[in-house]
């Protein structure tokens, strides 16, 4: 396993340190969740980066690079709309159908990938996507410090706000754009 795959690999496993530091009771617990909720997200970039400037792309960290994005923000997203304390706008039951919705989008998208894949095509994100996360992984850190100060709550929830619309506008987008791959075709085997 080559160290880009490897830091992939350690965002899955920032998992768990997150939720244990969300939980776990101490003096500015919720900002250590979120400091290594951020650091884990930074390293989509890094992993990547390095993967291209080293020559290091390989299919394990093609496929580990997205499930681990997707279940970094939508484990995470969960556990706060469980919580529910950050989500001043959008309340339970509001924030856990708004969560439901961004982690529905993840999962078709990818089975939507999938499917491509079994017929030969890559399906690249485009710039609605790649928007959308970065709104995500700002706002989930941020909504786990929101019960230091109101203002923190209120951008906390805007970014989520702004991230659930992206997160919308850009599953439509990517199905709309690749619709063909939903397109039966008879000679295909498998």
């Amino acid at each position: 396993m080559n160290l880009p795959t490897k830091i992939t690999f350690a965002r899955i496993l920032a998992i768990p340190v997150v939720m244990v530091l969300f939980y776990l009771r101490f003096p500015l617990h919720y900002v250590a969740a979120a400091a290594v909720y951020a650091v884990a997200a930074l390293t989509d970039i890094l992993d990547g980066t390095l993967a291209r400037k080293r020559n290091e792309v390989t299919s394990l960290g093609q496929l580990l690079d997205p499930i681990a994005d997707k279940l970094l923000a939508c484990s995470l997203l969960i556990m706060e709309a469980a919580n529910g304390s950050a989500m001043m706008f959008c309340n339970p039951p509001l924030g856990v159908i708004f969560t439901a919705i961004i982690v529905g989008r993840e999962v078709l998208i990818g089975a939507f990938r999938t499917i491509a894949a079994h017929k030969g095509k890559v399906l690249a994100a485009d710039i609605l996507g790649k928007v959308k996360t970065i709104f995500l992984n700002v706002a989930v850190p941020v909504m786990m410090i929101a019960h230091l100060h109101l203002s923190i709550k209120i951008i906390g929830n805007v970014l989520f706000a702004v991230a659930f619309l992206f997160t919308v506008a850009s599953g439509v987008h990517y199905i709309l754009k690749h619709r063909e791959v939903l397109s039966e075709d008879v000679n295909h085997v498998g």
